[in-house]
């Protein structure tokens, strides 16, 4: 697993100045969950690689809606000629002055997700990065500004509308939905995990969900896994009612507050993607902490999630609005074409996915782990 961050994502070569980023609290029981014994790891091996590898931990309460790219990281940043990030809380989402630095001073930040020992031992971790990149760009392949979409559920999940332009100012980067990581700037996770965000215009209908990304969860003050599903209800593009439990008023309580830093652009529904890793998924064992297995949990290749409020700003709220509302079993058309069937992606069954896994016999691959 190593190997495979360091040789097909990270790409470390000789020479290079990496620095290798991580936060104390998480070695005990805080959010940002690590080993010690990965970050020496990672160290060790990229020495092997011939290149130079700094370890920094920082000690930084996060607070909301005052969330930092810490001075001394960016410093450290600007020395070197990569990061690998194993911090839940410095997220390059969310964090727009931290997107805007790698985008500015064009640094390549690699996002570790499986930031402890067993983590890197499950199927999720073995998995070929090259494997699931290649997924990652078939199944976007079929996605095109202009054409009618329609997203099923057996939860009662029905929105339809239409794809919009690629383009969008908070991901400057993608210039189309099929894009590789290495053509699209300086960002890549590992393992990998979602398509580009897909834009949408006119969606209607109604959108049912029971889980949402756990970065936001916290501050919304309700479990990433819910006692009782989420209803929302779209008219042509716009969140007009939220319904359900108590899940679903505290969801109601915080978007009513963002109003009063988003103004009313805090309802606009105009965005989803989905995951694309076969394997995402892990026990509870393997990973005690709810907040990182929903998170891997999401890129699932079953997994599809939208934006809950997409406002489209980088200066009177520094940081991306990321609430998520996912589903396990979508049927996701995009005009003539099936890119999920009940859950199942099928761009798992594309020839140069198939080929790709061939490569790599004996590790984890096509055949995913279902979720629950």
């Amino acid at each position: 697993a190593i190997n495979d961050l360091l040789d097909s994502c990270a790409r470390i070569q000789p020479g290079q100045e990496v620095l290798i980023f991580a936060q104390i609290d998480g070695l005990y029981g805080g959010d940002n969950m690590v080993d010690q014994e990965v970050i020496s790891w990672l160290q060790s091996a990229i020495h092997f690689r011939g290149a130079n590898a700094s370890v920094l931990w920082i000690d930084e309460p996060a607070k909301i809606h005052e969330w930092r790219f810490p001075t001394i990281v960016k410093g450290a940043m600007s020395s070197c000629d990569l990061m690998i990030n194993n911090s839940f809380n410095l997220s390059f989402e969310e964090i727009i002055e931290f997107k805007r630095f790698t985008w500015d001073q064009k640094k390549l930040m690699v996002y570790n997700f499986a930031t402890t020992a067993p983590l890197l031992c499950t199927a999720w971790a073995r998995t070929p990065y090259e494997l699931v990149s290649e997924i990652r760009y078939q199944a976007a392949l079929p996605i095109k500004d202009g054409l009618s979409f329609q997203l099923t559920d057996p939860n009662g999940t029905h929105i339809e509308g239409k794809i919009a332009s690629a383009y969008d100012p908070t991901h400057p980067w993608f210039t189309s939905y099929s894009v590789r990581r290495e053509e699209s700037g300086y960002y890549r996770p590992w393992p990998e995990w979602v398509v580009p965000p897909i834009r949408l215009n006119d969606t209607s209908g109604v959108f049912i969900f029971d889980c949402m990304l756990s970065w936001w969860s916290r501050y919304i003050g309700i479990s990433p896994y819910f006692s009782k599903p989420i209803i929302l209800n779209i008219e042509k593009g716009r969140i007009v009612k939220i319904e359900g439990g108590d899940e679903a008023e505290a969801l109601n309580r915080f978007m009513k507050t963002m109003v009063g830093k988003l103004g009313d652009a805090m309802y606009n529904f105009s965005a989803l993607h989905f995951g694309v890793h076969p394997q995402a998924r892990v026990s509870e064992s393997q990973c005690p902490n709810i907040l990182h297995r929903r998170r891997i949990e999401h890129s699932h290749c079953s997994n599809m999630h939208v934006h809950v409020g997409v406002p489209e700003t980088w200066n009177s709220y520094p940081y991306m609005v990321h609430i998520t509302g996912d589903v396990r079993k979508p049927t996701f058309k995009v005009g003539d074409n099936l890119i999920h069937d009940n859950g199942y992606l099928t761009a798992l069954d594309h020839p140069k996915v198939k080929a790709v896994a061939s490569k790599y016999p004996g590790r984890p691959g096509l055949d995913p782990e279902p979720l629950s």
